[in-house]
Protein backbone atom coordinates (compact mmCIF):
# COMPACT_ATOMS: atom_id res chain seq x y z
CA UNK A 1 0.00 0.00 0.00
CA UNK A 2 1.54 3.42 -1.23
CA UNK A 3 -0.43 6.70 -0.26
CA UNK A 4 -0.14 9.50 -2.46
CA UNK A 5 3.26 10.80 -3.07
CA UNK A 6 2.23 14.83 -2.92
CA UNK A 7 3.49 15.21 0.64
CA UNK A 8 7.65 16.35 1.27
CA UNK A 9 7.84 13.09 2.81
CA UNK A 10 7.37 9.79 0.76
CA UNK A 11 5.98 6.80 2.86
CA UNK A 12 4.92 3.49 1.49
CA UNK A 13 3.02 1.15 3.95
CA UNK A 14 4.15 -2.76 3.59
CA UNK A 15 2.35 -5.47 5.19
CA UNK A 16 4.01 -8.60 5.94
CA UNK A 17 1.70 -10.66 4.09
CA UNK A 18 -1.31 -9.45 1.25
CA UNK A 19 -3.59 -11.99 2.73
CA UNK A 20 -4.67 -13.30 6.00
CA UNK A 21 -6.60 -16.71 6.65
CA UNK A 22 -10.07 -16.28 7.51
CA UNK A 23 -11.99 -17.38 10.82
CA UNK A 24 -8.63 -17.59 12.55
CA UNK A 25 -7.71 -16.60 15.98
CA UNK A 26 -5.12 -14.67 17.49
CA UNK A 27 -3.65 -13.25 14.34
CA UNK A 28 -1.18 -10.90 14.02
CA UNK A 29 -0.46 -8.45 11.17
CA UNK A 30 3.13 -6.57 11.03
CA UNK A 31 3.02 -3.08 9.21
CA UNK A 32 6.26 -1.45 7.96
CA UNK A 33 6.02 2.01 7.42
CA UNK A 34 9.07 3.07 4.79
CA UNK A 35 9.69 6.98 5.43
CA UNK A 36 11.98 8.91 3.44
CA UNK A 37 12.06 13.03 2.57
CA UNK A 38 12.12 14.13 -1.18
CA UNK A 39 15.25 15.43 -2.59
CA UNK A 40 14.41 18.92 -1.95
CA UNK A 41 13.66 18.64 1.82
CA UNK A 42 17.10 16.28 2.34
CA UNK A 43 18.57 19.15 0.79
CA UNK A 44 17.59 21.68 2.89
CA UNK A 45 19.79 22.57 6.58
CA UNK A 46 17.95 22.23 9.52
CA UNK A 47 19.28 24.44 12.80
CA UNK A 48 20.16 22.28 16.40
CA UNK A 49 20.17 22.47 19.60
CA UNK A 50 21.81 20.28 21.57
CA UNK A 51 21.53 19.81 25.64
CA UNK A 52 25.01 18.00 26.74
CA UNK A 53 23.85 16.33 30.44
CA UNK A 54 27.28 15.30 32.23
CA UNK A 55 27.51 13.41 35.23
CA UNK A 56 30.21 15.45 37.64
CA UNK A 57 29.81 13.07 40.96
CA UNK A 58 32.72 12.01 42.65
CA UNK A 59 33.41 8.73 40.38
CA UNK A 60 33.88 10.53 37.43
CA UNK A 61 37.59 11.70 38.73
CA UNK A 62 38.04 7.93 38.35
CA UNK A 63 41.18 7.90 36.54
CA UNK A 64 40.90 5.70 33.47
CA UNK A 65 44.12 6.33 31.30
CA UNK A 66 47.86 6.78 32.22
CA UNK A 67 49.73 5.35 35.34
CA UNK A 68 48.28 6.81 38.90
CA UNK A 69 50.68 7.75 41.43
CA UNK A 70 49.19 8.25 44.78
CA UNK A 71 49.29 11.65 46.57
CA UNK A 72 48.33 10.43 49.76
CA UNK A 73 45.08 12.05 50.24
CA UNK A 74 41.49 10.69 50.17
CA UNK A 75 38.08 12.31 49.81
CA UNK A 76 35.29 10.75 50.67
CA UNK A 77 32.29 11.85 48.84
CA UNK A 78 28.54 10.09 48.68
CA UNK A 79 28.95 7.29 51.23
CA UNK A 80 32.47 6.51 49.13
CA UNK A 81 36.46 6.67 49.84
CA UNK A 82 38.92 8.33 46.71
CA UNK A 83 41.94 8.46 46.94
CA UNK A 84 43.56 11.26 45.36
CA UNK A 85 45.89 10.82 42.48
CA UNK A 86 47.90 12.20 40.09
CA UNK A 87 49.64 11.38 36.12
CA UNK A 88 46.43 9.89 35.05
CA UNK A 89 42.75 11.21 32.70
CA UNK A 90 39.50 10.62 34.48
CA UNK A 91 36.77 9.76 32.81
CA UNK A 92 35.20 13.80 33.09
CA UNK A 93 39.00 14.65 31.62
CA UNK A 94 37.83 12.62 28.65
CA UNK A 95 34.25 13.89 28.41
CA UNK A 96 35.72 17.39 28.52
CA UNK A 97 38.38 16.65 25.88
CA UNK A 98 35.33 15.36 24.07
CA UNK A 99 33.45 18.37 24.05
CA UNK A 100 36.29 20.48 23.01
CA UNK A 101 37.24 17.68 20.20
CA UNK A 102 33.29 19.09 19.14
CA UNK A 103 33.34 22.73 18.61
CA UNK A 104 36.98 22.42 16.78
CA UNK A 105 35.22 19.80 14.37
CA UNK A 106 34.75 22.23 12.05
CA UNK A 107 30.84 20.35 11.60
CA UNK A 108 29.34 23.08 13.82
CA UNK A 109 28.36 26.28 12.62
CA UNK A 110 26.33 29.78 13.45
CA UNK A 111 22.98 27.95 13.73
CA UNK A 112 23.92 24.83 15.55
CA UNK A 113 23.52 26.03 19.53
CA UNK A 114 25.22 24.45 22.57
CA UNK A 115 24.27 23.77 26.01
CA UNK A 116 26.00 22.02 29.09
CA UNK A 117 24.63 21.03 31.93
CA UNK A 118 26.05 19.12 34.92
CA UNK A 119 24.86 17.09 37.38
CA UNK A 120 25.59 15.61 40.69
CA UNK A 121 24.05 16.00 43.77
CA UNK A 122 22.31 19.58 42.55
CA UNK A 123 22.10 20.44 38.54
CA UNK A 124 23.18 23.36 36.87
CA UNK A 125 23.22 24.59 33.35
CA UNK A 126 26.92 26.14 33.12
CA UNK A 127 25.99 27.71 29.87
CA UNK A 128 22.68 28.11 28.01
CA UNK A 129 22.42 27.19 24.30
CA UNK A 130 25.13 29.07 22.51
CA UNK A 131 26.26 29.55 19.11
CA UNK A 132 28.80 27.10 18.40
CA UNK A 133 30.48 29.17 16.62
CA UNK A 134 31.04 31.00 19.62
CA UNK A 135 34.29 29.02 20.66
CA UNK A 136 35.52 30.82 23.88
CA UNK A 137 32.62 31.08 25.92
CA UNK A 138 31.94 27.35 25.74
CA UNK A 139 35.59 26.67 26.12
CA UNK A 140 35.30 28.63 29.13
CA UNK A 141 32.13 26.81 30.56
CA UNK A 142 33.65 23.14 29.51
CA UNK A 143 36.78 24.18 31.78
CA UNK A 144 33.80 24.81 35.01
CA UNK A 145 32.90 20.96 34.66
CA UNK A 146 36.35 20.44 36.96
CA UNK A 147 34.52 22.33 39.80
CA UNK A 148 31.69 19.74 40.96
CA UNK A 149 31.59 16.41 43.03
CA UNK A 150 28.81 14.80 44.78
CA UNK A 151 26.18 12.25 44.62
CA UNK A 152 24.30 11.43 41.61
CA UNK A 153 20.71 13.13 40.73
CA UNK A 154 20.20 12.52 37.31
CA UNK A 155 16.36 13.54 36.96
CA UNK A 156 17.76 17.36 37.86
CA UNK A 157 20.13 17.43 34.80
CA UNK A 158 17.29 15.80 32.76
CA UNK A 159 15.13 18.64 33.85
CA UNK A 160 16.83 21.48 33.03
CA UNK A 161 17.76 20.11 30.02
CA UNK A 162 14.44 19.95 29.20
CA UNK A 163 13.22 23.31 30.46
CA UNK A 164 16.31 24.40 27.69
CA UNK A 165 14.74 22.58 24.55
CA UNK A 166 11.33 22.78 25.36
CA UNK A 167 10.90 26.21 23.78
CA UNK A 168 13.22 25.73 21.00
CA UNK A 169 10.83 25.04 18.22
CA UNK A 170 11.50 23.79 14.30
CA UNK A 171 14.80 23.01 15.11
CA UNK A 172 16.94 20.11 15.83
CA UNK A 173 16.67 19.20 19.37
CA UNK A 174 18.93 16.34 21.13
CA UNK A 175 20.06 15.47 24.77
CA UNK A 176 22.90 14.19 25.18
CA UNK A 177 23.19 11.93 28.63
CA UNK A 178 26.89 10.62 29.68
CA UNK A 179 27.09 8.91 33.03
CA UNK A 180 28.91 6.83 35.34
CA UNK A 181 26.77 5.83 38.11
CA UNK A 182 23.30 4.37 39.81
CA UNK A 183 21.11 8.03 39.98
CA UNK A 184 18.72 8.02 43.35
CA UNK A 185 15.98 8.95 41.23
CA UNK A 186 14.96 6.64 38.88
CA UNK A 187 11.23 7.20 39.05
CA UNK A 188 11.52 11.01 38.25
CA UNK A 189 13.97 9.91 34.97
CA UNK A 190 11.12 7.55 33.78
CA UNK A 191 8.96 10.71 33.70
CA UNK A 192 11.45 12.76 32.46
CA UNK A 193 11.73 10.59 29.55
CA UNK A 194 7.93 10.45 28.88
CA UNK A 195 7.80 14.60 28.83
CA UNK A 196 10.91 14.72 26.38
CA UNK A 197 9.13 11.74 24.60
CA UNK A 198 6.25 14.79 24.27
CA UNK A 199 8.41 17.54 22.95
CA UNK A 200 10.23 15.32 20.41
CA UNK A 201 13.55 14.97 21.77
CA UNK A 202 15.63 12.13 21.46
CA UNK A 203 17.75 11.15 24.57
CA UNK A 204 21.66 9.51 23.57
CA UNK A 205 22.26 7.72 26.47
CA UNK A 206 26.27 6.91 26.95
CA UNK A 207 26.91 5.12 29.82
CA UNK A 208 29.88 4.06 31.44
CA UNK A 209 30.99 1.94 34.79
CA UNK A 210 28.71 1.18 37.10
CA UNK A 211 25.71 2.77 35.91
CA UNK A 212 21.81 1.24 35.39
CA UNK A 213 21.43 0.16 32.04
CA UNK A 214 17.65 -0.91 32.33
CA UNK A 215 17.27 2.89 32.71
CA UNK A 216 19.54 3.89 30.38
CA UNK A 217 17.51 1.61 28.21
CA UNK A 218 14.15 3.06 28.86
CA UNK A 219 15.29 6.52 28.36
CA UNK A 220 16.61 5.69 24.94
CA UNK A 221 13.35 3.65 23.74
CA UNK A 222 10.87 5.88 25.25
CA UNK A 223 12.74 9.27 23.60
CA UNK A 224 13.53 7.68 20.30
CA UNK A 225 17.25 8.08 20.83
CA UNK A 226 20.63 5.99 21.19
CA UNK A 227 22.74 4.22 23.37
CA UNK A 228 26.87 3.57 23.71
CA UNK A 229 28.03 1.04 26.07
CA UNK A 230 31.50 2.85 27.20
CA UNK A 231 34.50 1.12 28.41
CA UNK A 232 38.45 1.03 28.69
CA UNK A 233 40.04 0.82 25.29
CA UNK A 234 41.78 -2.30 25.83
CA UNK A 235 38.44 -4.33 26.63
CA UNK A 236 36.27 -2.62 23.85
CA UNK A 237 34.83 -5.57 21.86
CA UNK A 238 32.23 -5.43 19.23
CA UNK A 239 29.20 -2.86 20.20
CA UNK A 240 31.59 -1.92 22.94
CA UNK A 241 33.00 1.58 22.60
CA UNK A 242 36.16 2.12 23.89
CA UNK A 243 36.64 5.64 25.91
CA UNK A 244 39.58 7.01 23.88
CA UNK A 245 36.12 6.94 20.50
CA UNK A 246 34.21 9.26 22.82
CA UNK A 247 35.14 12.13 20.68
CA UNK A 248 34.36 10.79 17.36
CA UNK A 249 31.02 9.32 19.23
CA UNK A 250 30.11 12.47 19.83
CA UNK A 251 30.98 14.26 16.43
CA UNK A 252 29.04 11.17 14.83
CA UNK A 253 26.22 11.94 16.55
CA UNK A 254 26.29 15.44 16.49
CA UNK A 255 26.77 15.03 12.61
CA UNK A 256 23.94 12.19 12.78
CA UNK A 257 21.54 14.65 13.69
CA UNK A 258 22.20 17.59 11.91
CA UNK A 259 20.53 15.48 9.10
CA UNK A 260 17.07 14.91 10.48
CA UNK A 261 15.23 16.88 7.99
CA UNK A 262 11.63 16.07 9.34
CA UNK A 263 11.31 16.25 13.32
CA UNK A 264 8.37 15.60 15.65
CA UNK A 265 6.48 13.04 13.51
CA UNK A 266 3.58 11.50 15.42
CA UNK A 267 1.57 8.88 14.24
CA UNK A 268 -2.78 8.90 14.90
CA UNK A 269 -3.84 4.67 14.59
CA UNK A 270 -7.58 4.60 14.78
CA UNK A 271 -8.30 0.80 14.69
CA UNK A 272 -11.51 -1.11 14.51
CA UNK A 273 -13.42 -3.01 16.73
CA UNK A 274 -11.80 -6.63 17.23
CA UNK A 275 -8.36 -4.88 15.73
CA UNK A 276 -6.04 -3.72 18.64
CA UNK A 277 -2.50 -1.78 17.90
CA UNK A 278 0.03 -3.57 20.24
CA UNK A 279 3.31 -2.71 19.49
CA UNK A 280 5.18 0.56 17.90
CA UNK A 281 8.99 0.14 17.18
CA UNK A 282 11.86 1.85 14.97
CA UNK A 283 13.57 -0.72 13.39
CA UNK A 284 16.19 1.11 11.40
CA UNK A 285 18.21 2.73 11.39
CA UNK A 286 18.76 2.35 15.18
CA UNK A 287 15.79 0.01 16.92
CA UNK A 288 13.39 1.74 19.65
CA UNK A 289 10.66 0.86 21.28
CA UNK A 290 8.12 3.44 21.87
CA UNK A 291 5.50 3.14 24.91
CA UNK A 292 1.96 3.36 23.94
CA UNK A 293 0.92 5.70 26.36
CA UNK A 294 0.33 8.25 24.08
CA UNK A 295 -2.09 9.28 21.13
CA UNK A 296 -0.96 10.31 18.78
CA UNK A 297 2.20 8.34 19.28
CA UNK A 298 5.78 10.16 18.48
CA UNK A 299 7.40 8.54 16.75
CA UNK A 300 11.01 10.69 16.27
CA UNK A 301 12.65 11.95 13.49
CA UNK A 302 13.61 10.81 9.62
CA UNK A 303 17.11 11.52 7.69
CA UNK A 304 17.21 12.91 4.41
CA UNK A 305 19.81 10.74 3.27
CA UNK A 306 18.45 7.49 4.41
CA UNK A 307 15.21 5.68 5.22
CA UNK A 308 14.15 5.42 8.37
CA UNK A 309 11.62 2.26 9.27
CA UNK A 310 9.00 1.98 12.12
CA UNK A 311 7.04 -1.05 12.18
CA UNK A 312 3.81 -1.21 13.36
CA UNK A 313 1.87 -4.61 15.42
CA UNK A 314 -1.91 -5.63 15.38
CA UNK A 315 -3.95 -8.09 17.57
CA UNK A 316 -6.53 -9.58 15.06
CA UNK A 317 -9.93 -11.62 16.20
CA UNK A 318 -11.11 -13.64 13.73
CA UNK A 319 -12.92 -12.74 10.90
CA UNK A 320 -14.96 -13.81 8.33
CA UNK A 321 -13.31 -14.25 4.18
CA UNK A 322 -13.47 -10.68 2.38
CA UNK A 323 -11.58 -7.34 1.69
CA UNK A 324 -12.29 -5.41 5.64
CA UNK A 325 -10.06 -2.27 6.40
CA UNK A 326 -8.87 -3.13 10.24
CA UNK A 327 -7.44 0.76 10.87
CA UNK A 328 -6.63 4.41 9.58
CA UNK A 329 -3.46 5.67 9.62
CA UNK A 330 -2.34 9.22 9.55
CA UNK A 331 0.94 11.51 10.47
CA UNK A 332 2.01 14.81 11.55
CA UNK A 333 5.25 16.33 11.42
CA UNK A 334 7.46 19.56 11.40
CA UNK A 335 10.01 20.33 8.43
CA UNK A 336 12.24 22.57 10.42
CA UNK A 337 13.96 23.60 6.89
CA UNK A 338 11.10 25.51 5.56
CA UNK A 339 9.93 26.52 8.60
CA UNK A 340 6.27 24.48 8.58
CA UNK A 341 4.53 21.42 9.38
CA UNK A 342 3.21 18.71 7.19
CA UNK A 343 0.70 15.55 7.51
CA UNK A 344 -0.08 12.34 5.78
CA UNK A 345 -4.06 12.76 5.52
CA UNK A 346 -5.61 8.98 7.14
CA UNK A 347 -5.17 6.06 4.96
CA UNK A 348 -7.06 3.26 5.17
CA UNK A 349 -5.49 0.10 5.84
CA UNK A 350 -7.65 -2.65 4.19
CA UNK A 351 -6.69 -6.31 4.69
CA UNK A 352 -8.21 -9.35 2.50
CA UNK A 353 -9.22 -12.51 4.53
CA UNK A 354 -9.17 -15.40 2.92
CA UNK A 355 -10.78 -18.81 3.87
CA UNK A 356 -8.28 -22.50 3.45
CA UNK A 357 -4.88 -22.80 3.83
CA UNK A 358 -2.63 -20.65 2.64
CA UNK A 359 1.50 -20.63 1.80
CA UNK A 360 3.71 -18.63 3.29
CA UNK A 361 3.45 -15.72 0.97
CA UNK A 362 5.25 -12.60 3.39
CA UNK A 363 7.23 -9.95 2.67
CA UNK A 364 10.79 -10.85 3.70
CA UNK A 365 11.85 -7.23 4.36
CA UNK A 366 9.21 -6.37 6.91
CA UNK A 367 10.40 -9.94 8.60
CA UNK A 368 14.03 -8.79 8.52
CA UNK A 369 13.05 -5.45 10.46
CA UNK A 370 10.77 -7.45 12.90
CA UNK A 371 13.80 -9.85 13.35
CA UNK A 372 15.92 -7.58 14.55
CA UNK A 373 13.93 -6.10 16.87
CA UNK A 374 13.42 -9.32 18.53
CA UNK A 375 16.54 -9.85 18.99
CA UNK A 376 16.91 -7.13 21.81
CA UNK A 377 14.34 -8.94 23.45
CA UNK A 378 15.99 -12.46 23.50
CA UNK A 379 19.03 -10.64 25.08
CA UNK A 380 17.28 -9.72 27.41
CA UNK A 381 15.44 -12.79 28.22
CA UNK A 382 18.75 -14.70 28.48
CA UNK A 383 20.38 -12.13 30.96
CA UNK A 384 17.29 -12.41 33.33
CA UNK A 385 18.30 -16.54 33.66
CA UNK A 386 21.61 -16.04 33.22
CA UNK A 387 22.11 -16.67 37.27
CA UNK A 388 19.88 -19.64 38.12
CA UNK A 389 20.14 -21.51 34.20
CA UNK A 390 23.65 -20.50 32.23
CA UNK A 391 22.37 -23.38 30.26
CA UNK A 392 18.67 -21.51 29.07
CA UNK A 393 20.45 -18.17 28.82
CA UNK A 394 22.98 -19.43 26.42
CA UNK A 395 20.89 -21.21 24.33
CA UNK A 396 18.74 -17.97 23.83
CA UNK A 397 21.99 -16.24 23.28
CA UNK A 398 22.54 -18.79 20.56
CA UNK A 399 19.01 -18.21 18.77
CA UNK A 400 20.36 -14.53 18.90
CA UNK A 401 23.80 -14.85 17.50
CA UNK A 402 22.61 -17.17 14.89
CA UNK A 403 20.18 -14.51 13.95
CA UNK A 404 22.65 -11.52 13.72
CA UNK A 405 25.07 -13.70 11.75
CA UNK A 406 22.24 -14.16 9.13
CA UNK A 407 21.49 -10.20 9.27
CA UNK A 408 24.92 -9.48 9.03
CA UNK A 409 25.56 -7.27 12.10
CA UNK A 410 29.04 -8.06 13.02
CA UNK A 411 29.49 -6.07 16.11
CA UNK A 412 26.32 -7.52 17.97
CA UNK A 413 27.44 -11.05 16.36
CA UNK A 414 30.70 -10.43 18.12
CA UNK A 415 29.62 -9.34 21.88
CA UNK A 416 26.90 -11.94 21.64
CA UNK A 417 29.59 -14.52 21.14
CA UNK A 418 32.17 -13.30 24.05
CA UNK A 419 28.81 -13.38 26.56
CA UNK A 420 28.44 -17.03 25.57
CA UNK A 421 32.59 -17.82 26.70
CA UNK A 422 31.80 -16.35 29.72
CA UNK A 423 29.12 -17.84 30.49
CA UNK A 424 30.47 -21.23 29.75
CA UNK A 425 33.86 -20.72 31.45
CA UNK A 426 31.45 -19.10 34.83
CA UNK A 427 28.34 -20.03 34.35
CA UNK A 428 27.05 -16.42 34.85
CA UNK A 429 26.86 -13.44 33.03
CA UNK A 430 29.08 -10.46 34.38
CA UNK A 431 27.85 -6.88 34.74
CA UNK A 432 30.17 -5.33 32.07
CA UNK A 433 28.69 -8.70 29.83
CA UNK A 434 25.01 -7.45 30.21
CA UNK A 435 25.49 -4.21 29.91
CA UNK A 436 27.21 -5.25 26.47
CA UNK A 437 24.76 -7.10 24.66
CA UNK A 438 21.83 -5.66 26.45
CA UNK A 439 23.07 -1.84 25.16
CA UNK A 440 24.32 -3.75 21.99
CA UNK A 441 20.93 -4.86 20.85
CA UNK A 442 19.43 -1.38 20.70
CA UNK A 443 22.76 -0.14 18.99
CA UNK A 444 22.76 0.50 15.25
CA UNK A 445 20.40 -2.04 13.24
CA UNK A 446 21.91 -3.36 9.12
CA UNK A 447 19.98 -2.23 6.06
CA UNK A 448 17.95 -4.92 4.93
CA UNK A 449 18.85 -6.49 1.43
CA UNK A 450 15.95 -7.88 -0.19
CA UNK A 451 17.63 -9.42 -2.79
CA UNK A 452 19.41 -12.14 -0.40
CA UNK A 453 16.70 -12.77 2.19
CA UNK A 454 15.14 -16.17 1.73
CA UNK A 455 11.49 -17.31 2.26
CA UNK A 456 10.48 -18.01 6.12
CA UNK A 457 8.36 -20.75 7.27
CA UNK A 458 5.21 -20.60 9.54
CA UNK A 459 7.24 -21.84 11.98
CA UNK A 460 10.32 -19.34 11.51
CA UNK A 461 7.44 -16.65 11.15
CA UNK A 462 6.16 -17.52 14.86
CA UNK A 463 9.40 -17.49 16.25
CA UNK A 464 9.97 -14.41 15.25
CA UNK A 465 7.02 -12.59 15.59
CA UNK A 466 6.10 -14.48 19.20
CA UNK A 467 2.72 -15.60 18.33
Amino acid sequence: MTPPQSTPLNVTITPHRELLPADSTEQKLFLMLKLRPTREIAATRPSTAFAFIIDTSSSMGEPVLGEPVTTGQVVYEDGKQYHLVTGTISKLDIVMDSLQRLIHSGRLSQSDRVSIIQFNDNASTVIGLTPATQVDQLENAIAHLQQFSGGTRMGLGMQQALTTLSSQNMTIRRAILFTDGQTVDDDDCKELARQFANANIPITALGVGDYEEKLLIHLSDTTGGSLFHIVPEESANGTQVAITQLPATLIEEFSQAQQEVITNLKMTVKTVKGVKLSRIVRAYPTPAEFPLTQDPYPIGNAAGNDETIVLLEFAIESRSAGKIRIAQLGLTYDIPGQQRRGELPMQNLVVQFVEGQMAAQIDPEVMGYLQQCNIAQLVDQAAQVADHDPDKANEILERARKMTQKLGNDALTRSIASSQDELRKTCKLSSDSRKTVKMGAKSKTVKMNTDEEEGLSEEQIRQISGT
